[in-house]
């Protein structure tokens, strides 16, 4: 980037971090005065935000938006945040953004934004925020070009969900609510999880989280698992120098013996095989 173009970013976003926060312990983060312009949403999971005298409990789909010298209270993993009366099992998954500068400040006066929405789960606006936050990854200076353009298609992303807040179908719901759940068995598939909690991560029941999978995507919420499982087995013996049994275990599978058993029935031969196939065809 030229030393121009970067100078040009730096003005128009002086201070830009974007990243995601999975919890599984209790939280608490107070925050007397916000020194930045704080964007997060809820993805899996619950939290309370603290407003001027009660904590409001924040759910898959909410946008908070709040700006500099705003009190910031938020708890996660508390069934009574006034009590700190702790969940037996804490699980969350949010998406945040850190950002100041003139071109913020221009978009937050004229559009006011709410500090909480409600949105459907936009699977765009995601891609465009993990790409920011890898792209932030790959820059020394978390910032140049292209999460300069890409922060302008973010918000602008945010403009249209607050100008339609209501524009999303019950057919539509219904998709983003089994590809929040297919994120789910993704992100997880390394870990031992139920179709319960699968279904808690969209705050369904289990019986609607496995009618609503199976509608969208014709399998079922643990066949999808093992899918995925095994695809990430594939690409770990074609491509590692673990065992087949560390493998077995990295990928989320609670024994070899399971293991064998189920990479063989889905691809008609066993690990040590499939390894020895392709050890033999990288070799001619």
């Amino acid at each position: 980037m030229s030393k121009n173009a970067h100078n040009q970013t730096e003005q128009q976003f002086p201070i830009l971090h974007a990243g995601y926060a999975r919890h599984r312990k209790p939280l608490s983060l107070v925050i007397p005065s916000l020194k930045h312009y704080i964007i997060r949403i809820q993805l899996e999971g619950t939290a309370h935000i603290r407003t001027a005298d009660q904590y409001v409990q924040i759910l898959p789909g909410q946008l908070i938006m709040l700006s500099p010298k705003q009190h910031y209270d938020l708890k996660i993993g508390y069934k009574n945040p006034e009590s700190l009366e702790t969940m037996t099992k804490v699980h969350s998954l949010d998406y945040y953004m850190m950002v100041n500068g003139p071109w913020v400040e221009k978009w937050w006066s004229e559009h006011q934004p709410p500090w909480l929405s409600n949105h459907a789960i936009d699977d765009r606006m995601l891609a465009i925020w993990r790409e920011i936050m890898q792209e932030q990854r790959l820059s020394e200076n978390h910032m140049n070009d292209i999460v300069r353009h890409l922060t302008f298609v973010l918000f602008l992303m945010f403009e249209r969900a607050l100008q339609h807040p209501h524009m999303i179908s019950l057919d539509d719901r219904t998709t983003q609510l089994a590809h929040r759940m297919k994120q789910y068995i993704e992100l997880n598939a390394t870990e031992s999880f139920s179709i319960q909690d699968v279904a808690a991560s969209v705050q369904v029941s289990a019986s609607r989280a496995s009618h609503l999978f199976k509608d969208v995507f014709q399998q079922s919420i643990m066949d999808y698992a093992i899918e995925v499982r095994i695809s990430m087995a594939c690409e770990r013996i074609l491509h590692g120098y673990m065992s087949l049994e560390q493998i077995a275990e990295m990928c989320g599978f609670q024994s070899y013996t399971y293991f064998h058993r189920t990479f063989r029935n889905r691809l008609g031969l066993s690990p040590k095989q499939f390894r020895e196939q392709r050890q033999f065809q990288d070799g001619q």
